[in-house]
């Protein structure tokens, strides 16, 4: 009996001193499209691997604008949770005070093997403040199948073409929208609006910080989004209310011939289980506009660490994003939740290739995707293009005086 009893003591002892060291970080996480779902399954390996450390996942909104949002008052707050913060690309510089400096960490995360675009980003003052987990350039997607039917033998190469095919097929099908979109207010709109501005050869601030929105260019690229509404009428008026997932139902439900989303969206079109469009689905650039050039706007993500986590926390974070940037990782996210890798030789995995050839198709796109302005004060400046661009989008003015107020707000915010 008294060594049935020893025995129980030892034990509760052991899972005691065990629960004692037992490490719990928490980290952010998004759920667009199989990103949680695939996230959930790599923690589970990465928990079994590390026994002493427990990772708790808080679910964030889709919208980036309403994550961004709480972000602030998560770190305005002084709180050490969450630990791990998934932050999106236009991010570090504007949160770099609250974050852990990685940078005597570069070679333990093999920063070396990743695109350098990805680590630039991630690189604020000199230091680097977050690891990148993975990358994202706008994309077209298209019904193979209708352009086939209609005689069209390629993907549309310029946006005229988009609305002259878009026009031809949505006469001839019944409940057809030509063109899917983000049109919502919200940062999705931002990266919208950047890739039709730069493809009719505008942009927002020029090299040395100077607005340079208020040109023929950008009120020309304003105006064909709104046309794509009202004139050409392609685009349902619904689209102003639309994120990604919105855009993403709607192709996915058989109902458009074209859609501009991000990558992750191909691993959902193509599951013959929910979608009615599988094997039906093509990728391509986004059409060039009168400049003669596609534009892709940089997504994608990082992960950083919350300054104000123990030393503890700090280093299970860092074991924890050192696992989920791996190569290993990057190709079961890649090719799982359709999220491009960070990490350059993950492109030229056959697995890769065989579950998502547009991203090796693709490669030099994304690598070359146009950024959008890095500065601490982006948050403010990507409301001012929302509210502006929606305004137009909602006929609540026009492209030419949303402009003209875009630019004005946009001086102000940077005390020009």
């Amino acid at each position: 009996m008294r060594r049935f009893l020893l025995a129980v003591l030892l034990l509760t002892l052991a899972v005691v001193a065990f629960s004692a060291s037992r490490v719990t970080i928490t980290m952010t996480a998004g759920a667009v499209g199989k990103e949680l779902e695939v996230l959930y399954a790599q923690l589970d390996v990465f928990m079994k691997q590390n026994p002493n450390i427990k990772v708790s996942v808080m679910p964030m909104p889709n919208s980036s604008t309403e994550r961004h949002d709480l972000y602030v008052t998560y770190l305005a707050s002084g709180e050490k949770e969450p630990t791990v913060l998934m932050l999106d690309v236009i991010w570090p510089a504007e949160f770099a005070p609250y974050l852990e400096d990685l940078t005597a960490d570069k070679d333990y995360f093999e920063l070396s093997k990743f695109l350098p675009g990805t680590v630039k980003a991630a690189t604020v003052g000199g230091k680097i403040v977050a690891i990148p987990w993975f990358t994202d350039a706008g994309i077209l997607y298209y019904r193979k199948d209708l352009l086939e039917k209609y005689g069209f033998k390629n993907p549309p190469k310029t946006w005229d073409e988009l609305v002259n095919m878009a026009k031809t097929i949505t006469a001839k099908e019944k409940n057809m929208y030509g063109f899917v979109w983000q049109g919502a207010r919200y940062e999705g709109l931002v990266c919208d609006f950047m890739e039709y501005l730069v493809s009719f050869g505008g942009d927002v601030l020029d090299d040395a910080g100077n607005v340079v929105i208020n040109s023929p260019a950008a009120v020309k690229a304003l105006q064909f989004m709104v046309d794509l509404i009202y004139t050409h009428k392609i685009s349902p008026q619904a689209v102003t209310t639309y994120m990604e997932e919105e855009a993403r139902r709607t192709f996915q439900n058989g109902q458009a011939v074209f859609m501009r989303n991000w990558p992750y969206a191909w691993a959902l079109l193509n599951d013959p289980k929910e979608s009615k469009v599988a094997g039906k689905v093509g990728v391509a650039p986004l059409p060039a506009g009168p400049a003669g050039k596609s534009a892709a706007t940089l997504g994608g993500w990082m992960l950083g660490i919350n300054k104000n986590a123990t030393p503890e926390e700090k280093e299970a974070a860092k074991k924890l994003i050192k696992f989920l940037t791996s190569y290993d990782q990057q190709l079961y996210k890649a090719v799982n939740a359709g999220q491009n890798p960070t990490m350059m030789d993950v492109y030229k995995d056959p697995a890769l290739k065989k579950a998502a050839p547009f991203m090796f198709e693709l490669y030099g796109m994304f690598v070359n995707a146009v950024p959008r302005p890095r500065t601490a004060k982006y948050s403010e400046i990507s409301d001012v293009i929302q509210k502006y661009v929606h305004a137009a989008l909602t006929r609540q003015t026009t492209p030419q005086k949303a402009i003209e107020d875009m630019a004005k707000e946009l001086n102000k915010v940077l005390g020009k």
